[in-house]
């Protein structure tokens, strides 16, 4: 009933001394330089650097740090396009976890004001057919 072959026991993801090795190390620091880039990028991706930090698990076990993170995120949002944020399904999800339904229906209404107000401007009479 058991393996017929033997194998080899599955090599540890840490050092003989139990710190990270290199490759794992070097991971860290990429993902660290990468999001110190984008983070100052734009507004857009420092609601994705939340998204991922609200993925960690028991990053958000403290009600403090919830409303403390919830406050800054609402922040963001009122900075960035709606319709960015509503074409991004992670960036969706957590504005419904966070502000729930009745916050993603107050962003979706602001996306339709937003685009009215462009097609708006659009329409004055030096962009008009025939005006010039």
């Amino acid at each position: 009933m058991g393996d017929e072959y033997g194998y080899a026991p599955s090599a540890a993801k840490s050092g003989p001394s139990g710190q990270p090795d290199e490759r794992e190390a070097r991971g860290v620091r990429q993902s660290a330089e990468y999001w110190a880039e984008a983070v100052r990028e734009t507004p857009l991706n420092r609601l994705r650097y939340y998204d991922a930090l609200c993925a960690r698990p028991g990053y958000l076990d403290d009600p403090g740090q919830r409303e403390k993170i919830k406050a800054r995120i609402g922040e963001l949002i009122r900075e960035t396009d709606p319709a960015a944020i509503l074409g991004d399904p992670h960036l969706v999800t957590m504005v419904r976890w966070l502000f729930t339904e009745k916050g993603l229906v107050r962003l979706r209404e602001r996306a339709k004001q937003t685009h009215k107000g462009v097609v708006a401007d659009m329409a004055d009479s030096l962009h008009q057919r025939g005006a010039v």
